[in-house]
């Protein structure tokens, strides 16, 4: 099989992991070609073919058939989309359906339609795929690397609570720095995106420079460390898709905290989770669990997520799917 997995983003996070690493095990079997921006080329070229692109927008008529017709001579079986704005491209270009176009959503959306255009919809979470109309399946996210491996190499615990991920509103940061005001332990926030500069000015605000330090997003390898290193992962967001990291936290015995999310009501138990974009719920919970974290015992939870979610097994469940249209 032919496959190509198709992504326009400014920043290499969540998403694009999730493409590397489902695309390094499908490369084993079939030949794999990714189609990105300029910014993302680096990040895949040393191990798949990469069709560089221009980023354009969705509406742009000219940049749409070019891609088009660069398209017809590559003979793709399968394209699969990430996201709202490839899958909508690709909607508009493949009608005469010279491949076959699945396509996952990786985050809620108030407008699926461009979803429902694709023949098959892959949704991380459940809720994902609530208004999908076209055959769907949800295929969570996973961890793709050895646990004990990562373990083996840190002697002890920190002190501090970690949070990571995209300074984007959807993930809550602010709301998890103004709910921090009365915690005594340290934060270390994780990430990079639009909302960097006024993450700072809101800790300089509040006069938690002491308390709250805020770095760049690191290499994945160096980011399980720092999962491995903290007393606890915190999970602030107002919405999501997965998330991801609350999956590569517990697989290295480090507890999550968590709004609840994406698939967090099937991974924590219902006592562990906080109402989502609530900053008067998310300041009490962590007031609460904070103090008590010694009393947190994720043990199963830990076995539970290191058994069931292998990226080998998500992988196979997405060939599945593709081969439905072969």
């Amino acid at each position: 099989m032919k496959i190509a997995h198709f992504v326009s983003s400014f920043n290499f996070g969540g998403i694009e992991q999730h493409i590397f690493e489902l695309a390094t095990v499908q490369m084993q079997d079939n030949e794999i070609l990714i189609i990105c921006n300029e910014y993302l080329e680096p990040f895949y070229k040393d191990k798949f073919n990469v069709i560089k692109i221009k980023n354009f927008s969705r509406r742009n008529i000219f940049q749409r058939y070019k891609l088009k017709e660069k398209l017809k001579t590559e003979n793709i079986d399968i394209l699969h989309t990430h996201g709202t704005k490839t899958t909508s491209i690709i909607s508009k270009i493949n009608n005469k359906k010279n491949y076959s176009h699945i396509s996952t959503i990786h985050n809620i959306k108030k407008d699926v339609t461009s979803y429902n255009n694709s023949e098959h919809v892959i949704g991380v979470s459940s809720n994902l795929i609530e208004n999908i109309t076209v055959n769907s399946t949800v295929v969570t996210n996973w961890i793709s690397f050895d646990p004990m491996k990562v373990l083996s190499g840190i002697e002890k615990k920190g002190a501090h609570a970690l949070a990571v991920g995209r300074f984007e509103k959807a993930k809550g940061f602010d709301l998890l720095i103004k709910s921090w005001v009365n915690i005594k332990s340290n934060l270390k926030i994780i990430g990079e995106g639009s909302q960097l500069a006024s993450l700072n000015n809101l800790i300089k605000k509040l006069n938690l420079e002491k308390r709250i330090t805020i770095e760049s997003f690191l290499p994945f390898n160096n980011l399980l460390q720092e999962y491995a290193k903290a007393r606890v992962l915190i999970i602030s967001s107002r919405n999501e898709g997965g998330p991801r990291v609350a999956l590569e936290a517990l697989a290295l015995k480090t507890p999550v905290l968590s709004t609840n999310v994406g698939h967090m009501n099937s991974i924590l138990p219902n006592e562990l989770l906080c109402k989502p974009d609530s900053l008067e719920a998310l300041k009490e919970y962590l007031e609460k669990h904070m103090n008590n974290l010694e009393y947190i015992n994720q043990d199963a939870i830990y076995k539970y997520v290191q058994d069931e979610f292998s990226l080998k097994a998500k992988s196979d469940k997405i060939e599945s799917i593709y081969k439905e249209f072969i």
